[in-house]
């Protein structure tokens, strides 16, 4: 987890970047604006780091996080201030857990998405994985 403030909203992280997740999408701007020519890769390379800046919609950001931990996705339940994840974590064996933000808190599309992102990684996925570990 980064220390940078910017990193973090309510002290929890925010969703990675897309150049975080992956470079291609950085590549394939690029090499779409060579396609179109000198000035058609001055575009796609600003396209490509403008992309690259963004965050990683809350989905693709929670599927990386579950994927870097051995666990697989199975649904994505989004809600304009939640999200309920189901995932395998054996041959048979699933769980949901759910990140919902309080009503007190009152944020702007964006920055909701990430306090769900970081409240689900940060405080609701630990307690589930600490139980899941026990049983096991």
């Amino acid at each position: 987890m980064s220390s940078h403030p910017q990193e973090l909203i309510l002290g929890v992280p925010r969703r990675p970047r897309i150049a975080d997740a992956s470079a291609s999408a950085i590549i394939l701007a690029i090499a779409g604006g060579l396609l179109a020519g000198p000035i058609g890769a001055f575009v796609g390379g600003a396209a490509g780091g403008a992309l690259a800046n963004q965050r990683q919609p809350l989905e693709m950001a929670v599927r990386e996080y579950l994927t870097k931990h051995a666990l697989e996705m199975v649904f994505f339940y989004p809600a304009p201030r939640a999200a309920k994840v189901t995932f395998r974590y054996g041959p048979t064996e699933y769980w949901t857990v759910e990140s919902k933000m309080p009503d007190h808190l009152q944020l702007p599309p964006e920055d909701t998405a990430d306090w769900v992102y970081g409240n689900l990684i940060s405080n609701e996925l630990p307690k589930v994985l600490h139980r899941i570990q026990r049983a096991s």
